[in-house]
């Protein structure tokens, strides 16, 4: 910082880099590996639904499920039976619906000044498929909640929250080649899957995700994707105004199988990131690397991921504009403040990502996953992102207990010279109890810590849910 400034006004400014870092990239801590050739930039669309807390174990690489033997087991066999459960015409259906008390002792995830409280879930999921023809099919799934605090009437749910594995999605064959036609959309408050956000009401915005992907197998050792995605990321307050952006990528990922077990190919992907806010520079992104798909055995699969990234801004950031006015500071005083807040760095570094699956028998599964990546910042251009998780999911007595752990540990840095290091430790352990086929009772516990370098910026949580949810 420059030693011409005055001491009162040097702690200003310090100020002002502790309160922009508790505003956040729209991320999800969990969702870090690409979907359709984007990077964690594309925005926050990830197995994690805030309303209902459920652990998932949808595999973010794209990797089958392990099944011993390659074949369905009994229980396999009777969840596909019993995931559509009625139909209308031509439509398979699955519907969901329940509601759940939270108890939460840091509602605003704040260093000081912890708010706890009750908060009220009712949700509703829809689930529907039809099947136009051996070949085609059309899928439409939705989740739907709403929050409502006992204490803290403020941070009721402005909406209807709609969760982000929402999709409406069509398949269908073109001679060899299998296109997939897909739109995901989402409105969300919550942000405890938020790394960078600290001590906010809620952090509102709609978020929509379409593309094309075509899947062509050349041969039965080649096959090659490619396709493109539009996200388009909505905030609705001005003060997350600077979030606010489209991007558009393209993407191709060959594939060559060595053998009937190991797979190798090329993931590339490029993206346009456009920002609604001229105060924010646009970028640009590109991700490329080899990856290896390995079935270890038919109990462990793997997928590691290495390459190169490369994020180049195209102009200044000036992401204090609307706060340095504020001050009615001089001139000289002005200039100083934006020349420090001023950023225009381009990233070219390395990122990673892997994920083993192991399942040693029809009961028990768990993996490991974890990546390193350069993401899109809020208050400053960029920021390197560090994460590994564990997770693990168990069935007990005749399925009528499920029960797991999830853990996870994630450290990030700022691009800009007044940026923000953290590290962010997050645990959760979810019991269901299966009444019958329609009627679940779950039990949730989740604890998240974090520790930042800026003040007020650190906190710690704790948080329990319990649900009962019933299946038509």
């Amino acid at each position: 910082m420059p030693n011409h400034l005055p001491v009162s006004f040097r702690r200003l400014l310090f100020a002002t880099a502790a309160a922009a870092a508790i505003h956040p990239c729209a991320v999800s801590a969990q969702e870090f590996f690409r979907d359709l050739g984007t990077s964690r930039s594309s925005g926050g669309f990830g197995p994690i639904v805030p309303s209902d807390y459920s652990y998932q174990e949808t595999s973010p690489s794209g990797l089958t499920p392990l099944r011993p033997g390659q074949d369905l087991t009994p229980q396999e066999q009777a969840e596909e039976s019993d995931r559509y459960n009625f139909a209308v015409g031509p439509f398979r259906l699955s519907m969901a619906a329940g509601f759940g008390f939270e108890f939460n002792d840091n509602v605003r995830l704040s260093e000081d000044n912890r708010d706890s409280d009750i908060v009220f879930r009712p949700v509703f999921n829809i689930d529907a498929t039809w099947r136009i023809s051996e070949m085609n099919t059309l899928h439409f799934s939705v989740g739907a909640s709403y929050a409502k605090f006992f204490e803290n009437s403020d941070l009721d749910s402005n909406g209807l929250l709609i969760s982000p594995n929402s999709e409406l999605a069509l398949t269908f064959m073109a001679g060899p080649v299998k296109i997939t036609l897909r739109d995901r959309f989402g409105y969300q408050e919550d942000y405890f899957d938020i790394p960078n956000l600290s001590g906010a009401n809620r952090y509102a915005r709609f978020e929509n995700q379409a593309g094309i992907q075509l899947d062509y197998g050349m041969n039965p050792w080649t096959s090659i994707s490619a396709g493109y995605d539009h996200y388009n990321l909505w905030t609705t307050a001005d003060e997350f105004a600077l979030q606010d952006r489209a991007i558009d990528t393209i993407f191709v990922k060959p594939a060559f199988q060595i053998t009937p077990t190991v797979t190798v190919g090329v993931n590339a992907a490029y993206s346009w990131i456009n920002f609604d806010s001229s105060d924010r520079s646009d970028a640009q992104n590109l991700m490329v690397g080899p990856y290896l798909q390995w079935q270890i055995s038919p109990y462990t699969n793997l997928y590691v991921e290495a390459g190169f990234q490369w994020m180049s801004f195209g102009g200044t950031s000036d992401f204090t504009d609307a706060f340095t006015d504020s001050l009615n500071l001089s001139g000289e005083d002005t200039d100083a403040v934006r020349r420090i807040f001023r950023e225009n760095d381009d990233s070219a570094t390395w990122y990673a990502r892997f994920e083993i699956n192991n399942r040693p028998t029809e009961f028990f599964e768990h993996r490991v996953l974890g990546s390193k990546t350069t993401e899109v910042g809020f208050f400053s251009d960029y920021f390197d992102l560090y994460h590994i998780e564990y997770a693990a999911d168990w069935r007990i007595m005749q399925d009528k207990i499920q029960f797991g752990p999830t853990i996870f540990y994630e450290y990030y840095e700022t691009s800009s010279d007044l940026g923000e290091e953290a590290h962010r430790i997050g645990a959760a352990f979810g019991v269901r109890y299966h009444f019958s086929n329609s009627i679940t009772l779950g039990l949730d516990y989740r604890y998240l810590w974090k520790e930042s370098n800026l003040e007020n910026q650190s906190y710690y949580q704790n948080l329990a849910f319990l649900s009962v949810f019933y299946k038509f």
